[in-house]
């Protein structure tokens, strides 16, 4: 039961994708809608290949939507390789399937590789979908291999805490 919990996870690689291109996993109108990002300020540095949004940042695409006080997108071979969220915290929300409740994440530090597809969240991170929640100061989930670690497994320190409600079927 706790695996088909985490696997719910798979709809955070828009996160990276909202900037990069099209969404792999979540709605189907999602990769289709326009990224659409606002920020008090955007910094675009040729030289260090990044892009840096302050302020007020939101990013969204289809259901997708990223909240942060910065977000940094690195650059690698003139296409998106990192995207880096910071705020207190950033946050991200999107309805993974049509029929499936909303999801949502935070923490202080959001960092999602887009070559390696993995995803981390640091600094009281939680996962959220309905009333279940998945909790611990580091969380990773990668991809590709479909694995999400959290705590000492994710090379985090504190213990890790999940919440499943049993009448939570979705």
């Amino acid at each position: 039961m706790l695996l088909s919990k985490c696997r719910t996870v798979s709809f955070l690689i828009p996160l990276g994708l909202a900037v990069a291109g099209p969404a792999a996993l979540a709605l189907p109108s999602d990769k289709d809608a326009p990224v659409e990002i606002e920020a008090d300020s955007a910094d675009i540095d040729q030289k260090t290949t990044t892009t840096t949004y302050r302020g007020r940042v939101k990013i969204k695409q289809g259901s997708m939507e990223l909240h942060a006080d910065m977000v940094v997108i690195t650059y690698r071979n003139r296409k998106p390789g990192t995207l880096t969220a910071t705020g207190r915290p950033a946050s991200f929300r999107q309805k993974p399937e049509k029929d499936k409740p909303w999801v949502s994440g935070k923490g202080r530090k959001i960092v999602y590789d887009i070559n390696s597809e993995e995803l981390t969240l640091t600094g009281d991170a939680v996962l959220t979908q309905n009333d279940d929640s998945f909790r611990s100061d580091r969380i990773v989930y990668d991809r590709v291999k479909a694995r999400l670690k959290a705590g000492a497994a994710a090379s985090g320190s504190e213990r890790v805490r999940v919440r499943i409600h049993p009448n939570n079927t979705q």
